[in-house]
């Protein structure tokens, strides 16, 4: 008996989903209504100029990580060139006095103490969560169904990484400007109200920097589109069929089971 799985949407998790597919035995196919891959992760030239609509940075694309290795299992590592930033953003107040937020956890608390040497304790306590976020890599080599005795045993040395996780995700995003006295600082890390970002917990901030620290968050040399092309291509060496300008209709059910879906065209598959 074939065994077949059919993939809607040819975004980043449908690719991937297909090639996996297609690497455990699967004949697989995917439908997408664009006419290119990709979905959200996009981009597109324009006079001369390529519009990145997705990209700033990717996590995993230091060897020996553990997102490192989906990329190459999904192509993408194999021939990816990859830039690591050394500032993560550069922000200026309406005085015109500028503030750099730099990837390496060292020079981010010198350029801070210089810019607000009174928020030196708020500052070491930021700093140093980076440095304590950089030494952990978060093992993702299989769904928790899956684990046995030795993975929970694993799982046991994460405890004190899991509490500091806890303690910071107990802050809001728009509270951790309080830490600070400096206006610029205070400034810098200010998130507005109306943000959807503002009541993510605090912990996304040092969790980033300890990416970027850690150089394990660059930038794909060509972006969105260079990224896609890797994967796409991928899927269509490992023998998978991605149809576009296909847009699914309906999902076909029968007695409670999925059997198909049926195109705008018409065509059941």
């Amino acid at each position: 008996m074939n065994k077949s799985i059919i993939i809607i949407g040819a975004g980043l998790t449908g690719l991937a989903a297909g090639c996996y597919g297609q690497m455990n035995g699967y004949r697989t196919t995917i439908f997408e209504m664009h006419d290119k891959s990709g979905g959200v992760c996009t981009g597109w030239k324009r006079k001369g100029y390529t519009v990145d609509g997705a990209m700033n940075w990717l996590l995993g694309t230091k060897p020996g990580t553990s997102y490192h290795r989906f990329w190459g299992e999904l192509g993408a590592a194999r021939e990816w060139k990859v830039y690591n930033h050394d500032r993560f953003s550069l922000i200026e107040d309406k005085n015109g006095k500028t503030f750099t937020m730099y990837s390496d956890a060292d020079r981010l608390e010198q350029e801070m103490i210089e810019c607000a040497p009174e928020d030196a304790v708020a500052i070491r306590r930021f700093t140093g969560a980076i440095r304590y976020l950089a030494r952990f890599d978060l093992p993702v080599d299989k769904p928790q169904e899956l684990y046995g005795p030795i993975d929970y045993l694993k799982m046991a040395r994460m405890l004190p990484f899991l509490s500091f996780v806890r303690k910071w995700a107990g802050i809001r995003s728009s509270e951790l400007v309080n830490h600070f006295k400096n206006p610029l600082l205070r400034e810098s890390f200010n998130i507005d109200a109306a943000n959807e970002s503002a009541d993510m917990p605090a912990l996304t901030m040092p969790m980033v920097l300890a990416w970027q620290h850690q150089k394990t968050a660059g930038y794909v040399i060509g972006g969105a589109l260079a990224l896609v092309d890797l994967i796409q291509r991928r899927y269509l060496d490992l023998g998978g069929e991605l149809r576009l300008k296909a847009k699914v209709d309906k999902i076909l059910v029968q007695r409670d089971r999925v059997v198909g879906v049926r195109l705008a065209d018409g065509t059941e598959h």
